[in-house]
């Protein structure tokens, strides 16, 4: 849930108040809207919305998204409310600065995770930010090239398009439509150009190949879209990366969907078979994954970092032993370093805490790139940018994952999760 992300590319060009009203029309989330007007828990709920705030904070729904992205931003929610078959309903979180609650309330899940699908979803199904591809046809010569390839990035001008309000089609969605057809993408791309921005870069200009077949000798990339693949990752990081998590996310519902109707009642093994015919097919869309070696490794390593994050501020564990933690691999700019450590020289700070926050701070405010170094090496960047604060720390892939696969991270942490169940009567 990036705003930074969002408000990149579409400020004042969406808005979740329109969300809301379009939301509680969708037809798919009917039967969850008629669950939750019976529960005790929700019946006196009268508006559809993403959080409920239980100290009558009344917040709209940008405010209610704020609340929500800060409380997962630093792990404060629990106590997840599930029908008897498994199925994620409402949980509960709060806001806490400094020892202070704020806030506290229930999230709709299915809401929420509706929103997620519709805006925060660099994809043909959600909201596009970015379109990127390789090419030998230059739009700005006008000409074909028998020996260069150009790499394009098309973005939309908000001026030209509609408010988004999660559920309406704009340019960007009509882009993803044809971005895979040549005969059919160029020609829109001509005749939309008042209404997208296109960047056309010599792709020998913009990345060291020779640096780059370092790295696909050493993993083996053999085949042209496996090749290409990987290229891009370099090139539009944000869009492949964003494409990975819409993949582990889609693969995530399969399962999640399956699980549901199987331990539903009432339900016979013919209708479970037929599901699971269905779900097959969603699982075969990710087909093209095959190809995506290079962005999928980074991709698992992202998410490895993402945990480490969140561990360090997860209440619920034992704080991090600093003086554990080897952070030796990492490079950083020693003079924010040192104005670090006088800033905080009462607070007994070290090199590893210095680190560890530049990196959860750059994980959960979406600044992180990546590099490919002379060796041919992948080189994770993490880029803590905050008002007038911009530091970096980086590290090579695999000094990363020894350094996430440290046993003092995990030490501190409940082996079993608390499962309370209410049976009703």
């Amino acid at each position: 849930m990036n705003k930074e992300k969002l408000n990149d590319y579409y400020k004042n060009g969406y808005s979740f108040k329109e969300f809301i009203r379009e939301v509680e029309n969708d037809i798919h989330l009917k039967d969850y809207f008629e669950f939750i007007k019976q529960e005790p828990l929700t019946n006196d709920i009268s508006n559809i919305c993403l959080f409920h705030s239980f100290e009558n904070k009344k917040k709209k729904p940008w405010d209610q998204i704020m609340t929500i992205r800060n409380s997962m931003a630093h792990m404060q929610y629990g106590n997840f409310f599930s029908q008897e078959n498994g199925t994620l309903i409402l949980y509960w979180l709060y806001n806490k600065d400094d020892g202070i609650r704020k806030d506290s309330g229930i999230v709709f899940e299915f809401v929420l995770h509706e929103l997620i699908q519709r805006f925060f979803n660099n994809y043909s199904s959600g909201l596009l930010f970015k379109n990127s591809f390789f090419s030998k046809y230059s739009l700005r010569l006008q000409k074909k090239s028998f020996w260069k390839y150009y790499f394009y990035e098309i973005t939309p001008r908000i001026c030209d398009e509609n408010t988004y309000n999660g559920y309406n089609k704009g340019i960007m969605s009509a882009l993803a439509q044809v971005s895979r057809d040549n005969k059919k993408l160029l020609p829109f791309l001509q005749q939309n150009n008042d209404k997208i921005n296109v960047n056309e870069l010599e792709l020998n200009k913009i990345i060291k190949m020779r640096d780059y077949k370092k790295l696909t000798k050493k993993l083996k990339i053999q085949t042209y879209d496996e090749y290409f693949y990987g290229l891009k990752t370099f090139l539009d990081f944000e869009t492949e990366l964003s494409n990975f998590l819409v993949h582990i996310s889609q693969i995530n519902n399969v399962f999640y969907a399956y699980c549901t109707k199987r331990d539903s009642k009432n339900v016979t093994q013919n209708e479970i078979e037929e599901y699971k015919k269905q779900l097959e097919k969603s699982l075969l869309e990710l087909y093209e994954d095959e190809n995506a070696k290079i962005s999928f490794k980074i991709g698992f390593v992202y998410l490895y970092s993402m945990n480490f994050a969140l561990r360090t501020e997860d209440d619920d564990y034992e704080k991090l032993k600093y003086q554990d933690l080897n952070v030796s691999k990492f490079k950083y700019q020693n003079e924010n370093w040192e104005q670090y450590r006088r800033r905080n020289e009462t607070q007994n700070c070290s090199i590893q805490k210095y680190i560890v926050e530049r990196m959860r701070n750059s994980l959960m405010h979406g600044h992180i790139e990546i590099l490919l170094n002379k060796k041919g090496e992948i080189e994770f960047v993490f880029r803590d940018k905050y008002n007038k604060r911009n530091e970096v720390i980086s590290i090579i892939l695999e000094d990363l994952e020894e350094f996430l696969s440290q046993q003092c991270l995990y030490s501190g942490i409940p082996k079993k999760t608390l499962i309370f169940r209410v049976q009703q009567r």
